[in-house]
């Protein structure tokens, strides 16, 4: 099976097989707990719903809900197959290694994006729905919904990566997402240019007295950068990841 047929047909299955994991309901559930928060602030007080988007709905999703559902999805790509002893039986048919991991790295980026795109434009909606008539609110939510797939896609590469050579590499991307992105990029100066977090924040068009926590201590970088740096970054992981899974022997036991 040639290599770039292969991905296709991988991607198909695992997508398949993603949507109907109860793991991926839950999720999905998760994804739209932030939009029933969004509509019970506007149906309380409509006025101090775009305040209530930009002050804690943005730092939710970007801070809490876009890194974790990413370092869950990422971590199994690999563990996931190691746990349920299934990764022989992807390495050992005639499908090259990259395929596999591409593959499954592909239906695991579409399914969160459905997961995190869905419930992001419905709160969205919710909190400008006084604005749709403004070509100005457009312009802004594609600017967050660009950037939550930038979030998205290096996140996700990265903690394949973290995947392909540690078997606990969940709690690594814990300690990363809630030590050293939490803490780190609050740092003045050149220091939270070493966080994820820093280029995301960038790109986002929020003035420092309107984004509360989520804008503290930001020094941002300019938007041209900031997307450079998240898409090399990611590739960056990527190919990482696609080089270690190649090469590496896995073992296929309790204590592998």
């Amino acid at each position: 099976m040639k290599n770039l047929n292969a991905i296709p047909i991988i991607f198909a299955s695992f997508f398949r097989s993603g949507l109907k994991a109860t793991r991926t309901r839950v999720f999905m559930l998760l994804g739209l707990a932030p939009v029933l928060l969004m509509f019970i602030v506007r149906l309380v007080d409509a006025g101090s719903a775009p305040d209530f988007f930009s002050k804690v709905m943005l730092s939710l999703y970007f801070q809490l809900l876009i890194p974790v559902l990413a370092l869950f999805f990422g971590t199994t790509i690999v563990n996931e197959e190691l746990d349920n002893k299934t990764l022989v039986y992807l390495t050992t048919a005639p499908v090259p290694r990259r395929a596999v991991i591409l593959g499954k790295y592909l239906a695991a980026s579409l399914l969160l994006l459905l997961i995190v795109g869905c419930g992001f434009l419905l709160s969205f909606l919710a909190a400008a729905a006084n604005r749709l008539g403004q070509a100005a609110a457009w312009e802004e939510l594609g600017v967050f919904l660009g950037t939550s797939l930038l979030a998205l896609f290096c996140y996700s590469a990265l903690f394949t990566l973290a995947g392909t050579f540690m078997k606990k590499s969940i709690l690594i991307g814990l300690f990363f997402v809630f030590g050293w992105e939490s803490v780190v990029q609050y740092f003045p100066g050149v220091t939270q240019k070493f966080t994820i977090i820093h280029w995301i924040k960038s790109l986002l068009p929020v003035q420092a007295d309107q984004g509360g926590f989520l804008i503290f201590q930001l020094q941002p970088s300019p938007a041209l950068e900031s997307v450079l740096v998240l898409l090399i970054a990611g590739l960056i992981f990527l190919a990482a990841a696609v080089f270690i899974f190649e090469r590496k022997e896995y073992i296929l036991s309790d204590n592998a």
